[in-house]
């Protein structure tokens, strides 16, 4: 089937005249509106594009239509190896609905976040999930009381009170079943190893539920914050392990960045006597030497959960107030916490 003679890219009007329908008909299955159309026609629409290769023009579609299929993504680091699995997943349900992605690096800026948003929606997305940078709540907050702003879906790192619909990973129940297992090895002195929690709520709840297991079953152990990579945090690591020699101490990272930022800070001596663990992929936590027991938070299934909350109010019609979908992770045990 062919569109022309002159090779010329096929139209809607190629594929309406193939199918026996009207171009109208076309453009509502394009917008996935499918309420007053038949199974037999659906099918035959699809057929026919795949067989002339026709190809919408998204941004045409976004300025005549009152949807675009088009969706944003705010991401607040691209190069972190968590987001770009957030991102996957995102893009495995666009695919699914046939809704294009634009994705824009905050790294790790407010102020790029801030400018991110607004570009997209003049790019006329039909929504925005966003993984904040943190300490722009008040931005978003103030974007959340504009007139017809688009619908918007907070991922991973999320605002409190609630504001936007939200997906998250369940921080308080991760960080206390790996302090069980860490407990139940015969740990002594377990230290969470973080960058500074302000504004970032992945890392606040972490570090609240890490402070009160310890209140609440009497174990021992601290917070240790830093801020300047990994020799400043070196030095700290190296001041603990001197206060607290002959006891048996694990170091519980609150992400891959600070996991990474102790394999730099250590030497191969002093992990061989220490257990490490952390917030990590686990693909990534089972190959790094000799495999480090982590907390897989499976960020492919955040993105595609957060994809399917921002389609339902988008293109589905839900109503009502924003919701949080937390998501549990699961443990995964490697030699670092078998010692």
């Amino acid at each position: 089937m062919n569109a022309s003679k002159t090779n010329r890219k096929p139209s809607m009007g190629d594929v309406a005249e193939a199918v026996g329908v009207s171009k109208t008909t076309i453009s509502r299955y394009l917008h996935g509106e499918y309420a007053y159309m038949s199974s037999e026609t659906k099918a035959k629409i699809e057929q026919v594009i795949n067989e002339l290769g026709y190809r919408p023009n998204r941004m045409a579609q976004g300025l005549k239509a009152t949807v675009s299929h088009l969706v944003g993504v705010s991401i607040a680091d691209v190069g972190n190896p968590f987001s770009s699995l957030l991102i996957k997943g995102i893009q495995e349900e666009c695919r699914e609905r046939d809704v294009q992605l634009l994705v824009s690096d905050s790294n790790n800026s407010p102020e790029f976040e801030r400018a991110n948003i607004e570009s997209l929606l003049d790019a006329q997305v039909d929504g925005l999930i966003v993984n904040t940078v943190g300490n722009n709540d008040a931005w978003l907050s103030e974007f959340h009381g504009r007139k017809n702003r688009k619908p918007v879906v907070m991922l991973d790192r999320i605002m409190t009170p609630l504001t936007y619909d939200s997906v998250a990973s369940d921080n308080a129940g991760a960080v206390q079943s790996m302090l069980d297992h860490l407990v139940s090895r015969g740990f002594t002195y377990i230290v969470f190893v973080t960058r500074p929690g302000k504004g970032i709520s992945t890392r606040t709840t972490r570090r609240i539920a890490f402070e009160k297991y310890l209140h609440a079953h009497a174990v021992e152990g601290d917070v240790l914050v830093y801020d300047s990579g990994a020799r400043d945090l070196g030095t700290g690591i190296g001041r603990l392990l001197a206060d607290h020699d002959g006891e048996k101490i694990c170091l519980f990272a609150n992400n891959e960045e600070s996991m990474r930022d102790i394999l730099e800070a250590t030497s191969d001596r002093t992990r061989g006597g220490i257990g490490i663990c952390a917030f990590a992929d686990e693909q990534w936590a089972k190959y790094s030497g000799f495999g480090i027991t982590c907390l897989d938070q499976n960020p492919v299934l955040m993105g595609r959960t957060a994809a399917r909350k921002l389609f339902s109010r988008v293109y589905d019609g839900a109503k009502g107030p924003c919701s949080v979908d937390e998501l549990p992770t699961r443990l995964c045990v490697f030699a670092s916490t078998l010692i």
